[in-house]
C-alpha cells in the first residue's frame, strides 16, 4: 500500500536530501585541499630536498677535488682546474639560492657563502704564486676556510634531513586525517539514509 508523504514528512526528506548534499560538497572540498597540500609536500621534498641535497653533494666534491689539488700542488692541474671548479660551486650555489629555504638554512646559506668567498681569496693568492712547489702545501688559511665550509655543509645537509622527515611527516597527517574524513562521511551518509528511509516509509499517523 503506498502512502503519501505528509508536508512535514516532506520538509524533513528535502532537508535531509539537502544535508546530503552539502555533506558530499564540504567532503570533495576538504578532499581537495588535502590533495592540494599533499601534492605541494611532495613537490617540496623533490625541490627544495632532494634537489638541494644533491647541489650540496656537488659542490662538496668539487670543494673536495680543490683541496686535492690545493695539497698536490701540481701546477698545471692547479691553474687549469680552479677556475673551473670555482665556476662549477658558484652555479650550484646560486641553484640552491633559488629553492626555498628556512630561516635556519637561509642563515646557513649565508655563512656558506661568505666561508666559500674567503676561501676563495686565500686560495687565489696560493694560486698566484709564481714559486708553487710540490713541496709548498696548501696554507694554513685555506685549510681553516675549508673547515668551516664543511661544517656548513654539514649544517646544511642535517637540515635537509629534518625538513624533509618534517614534510613527509605532515603529509603523512593530512592523509591520514583526509582517511578519517571519508570514513565519517560514509557513517554519515549510512546514518542520514536510513532516516529518510524511515521518513518516507513511514506510516502518517491518522490525524495528519
Amino acid at each position: 500500500m503506498r502512502w503519501k508523504l505528509s508536508l512535514a514528512q516532506r520538509i524533513r526528506a528535502g532537508a535531509a536530501l539537502a544535508v546530503v548534499f552539502l555533506l558530499i560538497i564540504a567532503t570533495n572540498l576538504i578532499d581537495k585541499n588535502h590533495f592540494r597540500i599533499v601534492k605541494e609536500n611532495l613537490t617540496t621534498v623533490y625541490e627544495d630536498r632532494l634537489l638541494t641535497k644533491n647541489y650540496l653533494y656537488l659542490i662538496s666534491r668539487n670543494l673536495q677535488q680543490k683541496k686535492e689539488i690545493l695539497q698536490s700542488s701540481d701546477e698545471d692541474d692547479l691553474r687549469e682546474l680552479h677556475l673551473a671548479i670555482n665556476d662549477s660551486i658558484d652555479a650550484l650555489i646560486d641553484r640552491f639560492s633559488s629553492t626555498k629555504l628556512t630561516e635556519q638554512e637561509s642563515l646557513r646559506y649565508t655563512s656558506l657563502k661568505e666561508n666559500i668567498q674567503a676561501l676563495k681569496k686565500s686560495e687565489n693568492a696560493y694560486v698566484s704564486d709564481e714559486t708553487i712547489t710540490p713541496e709548498a702545501p696548501i696554507s694554513t688559511n685555506s685549510e681553516q676556510y675549508f673547515q668551516a665550509v664543511f661544517e656548513d655543509l654539514d649544517a646544511l645537509f642535517k637540515i635537509q634531513l629534518e625538513e624533509g622527515s618534517r614534510v613527509i611527516s605532515s603529509s603523512n597527517q593530512t592523509i591520514r586525517s583526509s582517511d578519517l574524513i571519508a570514513k565519517l562521511e560514509i557513517g554519515a551518509l549510512i546514518v542520514i539514509g536510513i532516516l529518510i528511509q524511515l521518513l518516507i516509509f513511514m506510516k502518517p499517523s491518522k490525524h495528519q
